[in-house]
């Protein structure tokens, strides 16, 4: 079963080169980047992470973008939260890319989008129809602006799954169910109800579960977003171990649920 991960490029001092050569040589079929530059690391530029990517195997199906802003989709007075959108939907058609992950709310009671909100970002998405590339809004804390924008069944929205946060801010089978239709694509790890980005067996979610429901869909692009105890920079060794361990975690998921 295919299966991406999310690049780790502040949890180690590897080069990217390196970090992908990495997640290539373990098993991993694709890598998700951040499509914005305030987001990466020592320098590197996200084109030149796509770029050799794509060079030595990997796919490059998801991007995840600011999010930051999003609490400014519910600002009536100002277009940028939708003039960045349309800036980084266009480049990921530019860059042949399929899934554009956003928020449409950040913390605890996000201000609502408004009806204004759903119409500019219903006039955007019409520039959108018959492309290849789709808006992904992640489910976070407050879901109340996911529920109202895809309830809207606008063209080329969908949802990613965000099985973390699912679990941490509610619950994961229930958001899963409710919004099954939906999902393009999905950022997978586990917790304790902390938003620690744990390994797919280091948290209370079924893990093994969720994955044989999502391995249903062969619309999904599965992604794992997992990360090291936080501040902690790994050294090459650990780096691999790192990347090779949650790869195998994946497959045993699959392995157990073809059983």
């Amino acid at each position: 079963m295919k299966v991406g991960i999310y690049d780790l490029n502040d949890c180690t001092s590897l080069e990217y080169k390196e970090r992908l050569s990495v997640y290539k040589e373990n098993g991993f079929s694709s890598v998700g980047v951040y499509l914005d530059d305030n987001y990466m690391a020592n320098g590197e530029n996200y084109l030149d992470i796509i770029d050799y990517a794509r060079k030595i195997g990997l796919e490059v199906n998801q991007v995840h973008v600011d999010y930051k802003i999003s609490n400014l989709i519910c600002d009536d007075t100002s277009n940028i939260y939708f003039d960045y959108v349309e800036e980084k939907l266009n480049e990921c058609i530019q860059l042949g890319i399929s899934y554009m992950v956003l928020h449409a709310s950040k913390g605890n009671d996000a201000p609502l989008i408004s009806e204004i909100g759903i119409e500019k970002l219903s006039n955007l998405m019409r520039k959108y129809d018959g492309s290849d590339v789709y808006l992904c809004f992640e489910n976070v804390r407050d879901n109340r602006n996911l529920n109202m924008i895809l309830k809207e069944n606008i063209n080329n929205v969908g949802m990613c799954y965000d099985m973390g946060h699912a679990h941490c801010y509610g619950d994961e089978n229930e958001i899963l169910m409710k919004y099954k239709n939906k999902i393009l694509c999905t950022h997978l790890h586990n917790n304790n109800k902390k938003d620690t980005h744990d390994g797919l067996f280091e948290g209370e979610i079924d893990s093994k579960k969720i994955i044989s429901f999502l391995n249903k869909f062969k619309k999904i692009d599965n992604c794992l977003e997992i990360f090291p105890e936080r501040g902690k920079v790994l050294d090459r060794e650990e780096f691999i171990g790192f990347v090779k361990g949650n790869y195998n975690d994946y497959m045993e998921c699959v392995r157990k649920n073809k059983r």
